[in-house]
């Protein structure tokens, strides 16, 4: 079967998405000898982050989308927008006449929902989201604090949702996301695979935590900065090694220095084995503010035997933590209550311990084997439905 998947951006980076493609493009290519291609749209000459089997097929069709971001005035990013989404359909639409898949998956975090179904390349055309359904009015939210983006956003909202629909089918990763799209008969849930396999669990007995994640604003480690300083009133001999890399990295390093807290914690950067660092680890922190559709983080981290602090936003953590059982959840921006929980996880080690042995067998249902044989299943039942 010939499979493409469309990435917007590119494979040179280190975040989440960019990690579950890979891993299942390289898991179809190299157990099930599917034929897999890639397309970027911003890939620009840089480096492949994960490693990709070679057996998977690459294509860069270096668009250009965010060149001008944030240099662009708001009316110039709407026209920006417009010739960049023509310039992608045309690549695409020719790239596709040529490769003649038998399914195209979009993953939605780009702009080719706009014009996906209208392609003729004969493909099978299904999603898979990996924000959330309203990602598009947060970002505008975010992003301008006036009235016409804001409007223009919650638009772009229900416009994403009704082009969705048309989708053959439409794969979300938890069963709150599914809620939001209980009027579209064509959705599923099919979550993350965990990417790794654990040679080697973490004893909870080291006196570290780790918190990993692209170092923004809506990751939430400033939050975590400061709840560590309250943590270092009473375990002063704790430790905090921050994983990742950001337009906040200054900003954090600062706030850190003025915390006093430059001896216990650290930003350790990005790491491609970021795997081999968890058994040293004993408790994740996972203190983001936004919505995170299914945190690759916190499978990675339980599946290695750590207990999990995070704070309980829409969708995400909720689906992973059960409360009290393999960690705890927090309210959201709390952080008197994160610094709490953190403090009961290192007071305890038997408390470590069993959270961690229930994070193990949690984990568990998202190993690669049974994540992929729920895709395998998926594409076998959509390509027989296409031959009647």
């Amino acid at each position: 079967m010939k499979i493409v998947y469309l990435l917007p951006g590119g494979l040179y980076n280190s975040a989440g998405m960019e990690r579950v493609i890979t891993i299942k493009a390289n898991y179809l290519a190299d157990v099930y000898n599917y034929d897999v291609s890639i397309v970027t749209t911003e890939q620009m000459g840089r480096p492949v982050f994960y490693p990709l089997s070679n057996k998977v097929c690459v294509y860069h069709l270096n668009i250009g989308i965010h060149e001008n971001f944030g240099k662009e005035t708001y009316l110039q990013k709407v026209v920006s927008r417009f010739l960049k989404t023509r310039e992608y359909r045309k690549k695409l639409e020719k790239l596709l006449d040529e490769v003649r898949p038998d399914i195209t998956i979009t993953t939605l975090g780009g702009w080719d929902i706009e014009f996906i179904n209208d392609l003729k390349d004969g493909s099978i055309k299904i999603g898979e989201l990996h924000l959330s359904y309203d990602y598009r009015k947060e970002m505008a939210r975010k992003l301008y604090d006036s009235y016409v983006p804001n409007l223009v956003g919650r638009i772009m909202t229900e416009d994403f949702k009704q082009k969705c629909k048309k989708l053959r089918q439409l794969i979300v990763l938890t069963e709150e996301e599914k809620s939001f799209w209980i009027e579209h008969p064509n959705v599923i849930v099919i979550p993350n695979p965990s990417p790794f396999v654990a040679h080697r669990s973490s004893t909870t007995k080291n006196k570290k935590a780790i918190a990993v994640g692209r170092l923004v604003y809506d990751k939430g480690f400033d939050l975590l900065v400061e709840a560590w300083k309250k943590v270092l009133e009473k375990h002063p001999e704790w430790e905090l090694s921050i994983f990742g890399n950001g337009a906040q990295k200054e900003t954090l390093s600062g706030l850190i220095e003025e915390s006093g807290l430059e001896r216990v914690v650290k930003l350790s950067g990005v790491v491609e084995n970021i795997h081999e660092h968890y058994p040293d680890y004993s408790i994740l922190i996972f203190p983001t503010r936004a919505t995170d559709a299914l945190p690759m983080v916190i499978i990675e981290a339980m599946s290695y035997g750590l207990p999990v602090v995070a704070f309980n936003i829409s969708c995400g953590p909720k689906e992973l933590i059960k409360d009290g059982k393999n960690g705890f959840l927090v309210d959201s921006g709390d952080v008197d209550g994160l610094t709490e929980k953190i403090n009961e996880l290192i007071e305890s080690d038997d408390l470590r311990k069993a959270m961690g042995q229930t994070a193990i067998e949690v984990a568990s249902d998202f190993k690669i084997e049974k994540v992929m044989d729920r895709w395998i299943h998926l594409f076998e039942e959509l390509a027989d439905e296409e031959k009647y």
